[in-house]
């Protein structure tokens, strides 16, 4: 028994590795890691800064709108600009840029000049270059990891993301506890540095084309990922339910923390640990995903994995105390890593050239939804309000797991990468079915 269970250990081992051969990829998972500490610092440093300094609730949750404002309405041009230009460059910059913004509000508070507009106006900037490094990353992956490895290189990123985000909101809490919000600020700013600093580093074989320049041209390529959804129909499905899933992520992060104060009671120490426990169920499942995908039907294990979340956010509306909804956040931390077998999967029918535009378009959507919830919560919030989002988003996952799960296991062919890259032109259209009147 002991060999067998060294035995997994060993492949475990390997099959996490794997990924990690290539430098370029050590680089955007080094950069993602790092970026995500920062990510983690600065929600908590928006949200106390904000509470600090109007002393109110809903204000907070104002600050949170203005952060999903820049997805909304840039996704599709900073679609564009990830396709256009080379991407550690993109993702570099929005680094050096947030870096830049934080600066200036370091040099306000410490100046006594800060005002809350200049919040707002921060925490909207920083929307806008975490609406563009988190797909540039995801794009980037795409482009230097081989279709078949895919898979694991998502899973390592989303575990590299987790530890980063739980690390980040964990160091900016203490940091507040032991000085001030400034020198949360100020160590982020470092954060950033060291973000443009890996990823700056990255070489890939993707030659960038010379195009035409202009609002207008750039509309029609911008709306490329839509041109491309629509010509490939197959994968309007797996598209589907990983827009699903990352809005559902979304609204876990903003309710947790009224749910956890006015539906538990547990107050802020029970809000890190049922936090904490979703993304330690994250990293467990991102470890093991590899390992089991390999061995089992990819599609079966991603349509359990929607039910099992289903499951969990329904018995989170009716739980009580602290050890339930910790044990229920692991699960649902587990079970959320179905997220990257559908990213997985819309990745490898994507070209690398429309990979941004395509992903640009799920963070417009998941923006959509946040702004929603978000409003909602500016509005109005209640116990009940709370534990019904909580048990109705709970149950349509069910469903929607329970009809993946029919189609899975009635299809006995496993969904598998494909043979060759394919590709389209610069607005989406496939190469065989050519766009009239454009200029090549």
């Amino acid at each position: 028994m002991s060999d067998g269970f060294a035995g997994t250990a060993r492949k475990l081992v390997r099959e996490r590795a794997e990924p990690l051969r290539s430098t370029a990829y050590r680089r955007v998972a080094g950069a993602m890691l790092v970026t995500n500490v920062g990510n983690g610092m600065q929600f908590v440093a928006n949200v106390w800064l904000m509470l600090t300094m109007t002393n109110s609730p809903r204000a907070v949750a104002l600050v949170l709108l203005a952060s999903a404002l820049p997805g909304v309405f840039f996704g599709p041009l900073i679609g564009v600009l990830i396709d256009r230009y080379q991407r550690r460059f993109v993702f570099a910059g929005a680094d050096l840029l947030s870096g830049l913004v934080l600066l200036v509000v370091v040099a306000l508070q410490l100046s006594g000049n800060l005002q809350p507009w200049h919040v707002f106006v921060m925490v909207f900037m920083l929307g806008l270059t975490e609406s563009t490094a988190v797909p540039t990353g995801t794009t980037l992956v795409r482009e230097i990891v081989p279709v078949d490895r895919l898979l694991a290189a998502n899973a390592t990123t989303g575990v590299a993301v987790q530890i980063g985000n739980v690390s980040g909101a964990a160091l900016g809490g203490f940091l507040i506890s032991v000085s001030s919000v400034s020198t949360v600020l100020a160590v982020n700013i470092v954060s950033y540095l060291g973000s443009a600093a890996f990823i700056v580093g990255v070489r890939t074989a993707r030659r960038i084309k010379e195009r035409p320049m202009g609002w207008r041209e750039s509309i029609r390529e911008a709306a490329a990922g839509l041109t491309y959804l629509r010509t490939h129909r197959a994968m309007i499905p797996s598209y589907l339910m990983l827009l699903t899933l990352f809005a559902v992520l979304y609204v876990l992060n903003t309710l947790l923390a009224p749910f956890a104060n006015d539906a538990l009671g547990v107050g802020a120490s029970g809000l890190g640990f049922i936090d904490a426990m979703f993304a330690l169920g994250a990293i467990v499942g991102g470890l093991l995903l590899p390992l089991a995908t390999a061995r089992l039907n990819r599609d079966r294990i991603a349509a359990i994995g929607v039910i099992g979340m289903g499951i969990a956010l329904v018995a989170l509306s009716f739980s009580a105390g602290l050890a339930w909804p910790m044990v229920l956040y692991a699960l649902a931390g587990i079970s959320f890593q179905s997220f990257y077998i559908f990213r997985t999967r819309v990745q490898e029918h994507v070209p690398v050239d429309i990979q941004g535009r395509v992903m640009a378009m799920l963070i417009t959507s998941v923006g959509l939804c946040r702004l929603v919830v978000y409003l909602v919560l500016a509005a109005f919030v209640t116990t009940m309000t709370l534990r019904l989002i909580y048990g109705v988003v709970g149950v349509l996952l069910a469903v929607l797991g329970v009809v993946i799960t029919v189609y899975a296991f009635r299809t006995d062919e496993v969904s598998t990468p494909p043979h060759h890259e394919p590709t389209v032109d610069r607005f989406g259209a496939p190469e065989a079915v050519q766009l009239s009147g454009v200029e090549r």
